[in-house]
């Protein structure tokens, strides 16, 4: 038997937005960071007690990620949405979440990349007017450059550009062994994967279908600590 399948509460209900929104509880900054990468609205919380998150979660209708078993619990008492995950493995905990929601990652990547920081949208800089204010070597080695349309901070393809676009595909990978693993979702759970793929899914855990573009599509990256 593989592994378990991340706890879900509140994926059964209809699903009336193209994708889901996240918020990401204190112990799981590194996969908040990811979802950003990959254009996910993910709020992060690292200082409120967990009546706030859960409100907030609520109020927005998010989807709460957490590794806290006891938060987790609170948020089906209440009603929300939630998804309960083991927080030793970002693409692991990432695959998880998008398995509890119904979708594969890949239909969404065509979405602009959002700030690792702040989570705002991300706007794309000629190299003139990035000039002066990156070092030199960058400017030099890059073609492309962003900036979050909030913080103002500046943005590039940097080293982990490649890495996460590894990690999209073993992501979506990890989602059709989970789909595989259990049956409960379809009784033809290839057939599933192929129209999760195409982002035509009529499945009660999924969302409406969306048009979708390849994995080249590029992610708006620069090299942070600890990601």
């Amino acid at each position: 038997m593989g592994p378990l399948l991340a706890k879900n509460v509140g994926a059964r209900k209809s699903l009336v937005k193209p994708k889901p929104i996240f918020l990401v509880d204190a112990m799981l900054g590194s996969v908040a960071r990811k979802l950003r990468f990959f254009g996910l609205d993910t709020l992060y919380i690292a200082d409120s007690p967990d009546d706030e998150i859960i409100r907030i979660g609520i109020k927005e209708n998010r989807i709460i990620l957490t590794c806290d078993k006891n938060m987790y619990r609170r948020i089906m008492k209440v009603g929300g949405r939630g998804t309960l995950l083991n927080g030793s493995d970002d693409a692991e905990d990432i695959a998880q979440a998008l398995f509890s929601y119904g979708i594969m990652l890949s239909p969404y990547l065509k979405f602009n990349s959002r700030c690792t920081m702040c989570n705002a949208l991300l706007s794309e800089r000629t190299h003139a007017y990035v000039k002066g204010k990156i070092p030199i070597n960058i400017l030099n080695w890059h073609s492309r450059f962003f900036e979050c349309m909030n913080c103002r901070k500046l943005f590039w393809e940097g080293s982990h550009y490649m890495s996460l676009v590894a990690m999209s595909t073993r992501i979506d990978n990890r989602i059709e062994e989970l789909l595989q693993e259990n049956n409960s979702y379809s009784t033809d759970s290839n057939s599933l994967v192929r129209r999760m793929q195409k982002g035509s899914i009529s499945c009660p855990f999924c969302l409406p279908p969306i048009a979708h573009s390849s994995l080249s599509i590029p992610l708006h990256l620069r090299r942070f600590p600890n990601m």
